[in-house]
């Protein structure tokens, strides 16, 4: 059964300085393979967009929004079977909310980071994630 997954993380279009780029394009990819249809939405932040090596994926949608307020004006999750935020999101708490109050599919948190993660929430340092969106 083909689904409809959205994912919002740090980059899958530049690996520079970012070993998720390479997770996800993996994840990604296979995901794409099984027939899903996928979409990437990733904060068009300068020093990504200077080193982009990924510009097109062939196996999902990529989409840039430079701002939260933009992020929200966009429909990326109507109809999603699927939505996960990654860690390391830009304002991965306000993106997190949102994507919380928005979709009307199940959403997941995908932890690349789980021992920074873990040492982050221990510190009350909620740069992308909080107790409240776990």
């Amino acid at each position: 059964m083909k689904r409809k997954v959205v994912v919002f993380g740090l980059s899958i279009s530049s690996s520079w300085g970012n070993g998720h780029a390479t997770t996800y394009r993996g994840l990604l990819r296979e995901l794409a393979k099984r027939g899903h249809e996928v979409t990437f939405v990733e904060c068009d932040v300068p020093w990504y967009r200077e080193n982009r090596d990924l510009p097109n994926p062939e196996f999902c949608n990529l989409i840039f929004y430079r701002s939260t307020e933009e992020l929200k004006t966009l429909e990326v999750l109507k109809d999603a079977d699927f939505a996960i935020v990654g860690s390391y999101v830009p304002n991965g708490c306000i993106v997190g909310d949102w994507v919380l109050r928005t979709a009307t599919c199940p959403v997941a948190f995908y932890d690349i980071d789980t021992p920074v993660t873990l040492a982050k929430l221990d510190r009350e340092d909620y740069e992308y994630i909080e107790p409240s969106l776990i």
